[in-house]
C-alpha cells in the first residue's frame, strides 16, 4: 500500500478526532480557520485556529487543554477505544498545561482528570455529539472544511434539534 494512502478506518477515527477538536474549540469561543484530515509528515489531521480573537475565555489555559482533550475523547466515543498513541502530541500539550497549574504530580493528575471529565461531559451533550458526528461525515467526504462550514454545521444541528423539540 502506498504510504500516502489512508486506511478508511484510520480516516474515520481521524475525522472524529479532528471534529472533536473543532467543535469544542468553537463552543468555547475559539474561532476555527479550517479543519482537515489530510495527512502530512507530522500529523494525520489538523485544526487550524483563526488568528482573530473570539470570545475572551475566563481561563484560556483550561480552554486550550479542553480543546486538546476533545480529539481523543471524540475518537473514543466513536471507536470505544482510547488512542493515546495517536493523541501523543495532544497529551504532551495537556501535561505541560497541567504542570503550569499544579505543584505536585498528584495535583497535575487531578487537574488533568478534571479537564478529561469536563470534556467527556461536554461530548455527552446530544447536540454537541450530533455536531461532531456531522462534521466527521463531512470531513470524510471533503477532507477539509472551513471554519465557516464548521460553524454552519454546529448551528444547523442546534436549530434542527430545537425544531424537533417543538
Amino acid at each position: 500500500m502506498d504510504s500516502e494512502e489512508q486506511n478508511p478506518i484510520d480516516d474515520t477515527a481521524t475525522a472524529y478526532h479532528e471534529a472533536g477538536h473543532a467543535v469544542v474549540a468553537m463552543l468555547l469561543g475559539r474561532p476555527v480557520e479550517k479543519v482537515t484530515i489530510e495527512r502530512n509528515s507530522l500529523r494525520l489531521g489538523q485544526v487550524q485556529m483563526s488568528q482573530r480573537r473570539g470570545t475572551k475565555p475566563k481561563d484560556s489555559l483550561e480552554v486550550h487543554a479542553l480543546i486538546l482533550f476533545a480529539g481523543v475523547i471524540a475518537e473514543f466515543k466513536h471507536t470505544q477505544k482510547y488512542n493515546w498513541g495517536g493523541a501523543e502530541q495532544d497529551m504532551i500539550g495537556i501535561r505541560q498545561l497541567a504542570r503550569s497549574r499544579g505543584a505536585t504530580d498528584k495535583q497535575v493528575e487531578r487537574i488533568q482528570q478534571r479537564w478529561f471529565d469536563k470534556v467527556h461531559h461536554m461530548l455527552d451533550d446530544t447536540i454537541t455529539w450530533k455536531a461532531i458526528d456531522r462534521i466527521a461525515i463531512e470531513l470524510l467526504d471533503k477532507k477539509c472544511l472551513s471554519g465557516r462550514a464548521v460553524k454552519h454545521w454546529i448551528d444547523y444541528v442546534s436549530h434542527s434539534d430545537r425544531d424537533e423539540e417543538r
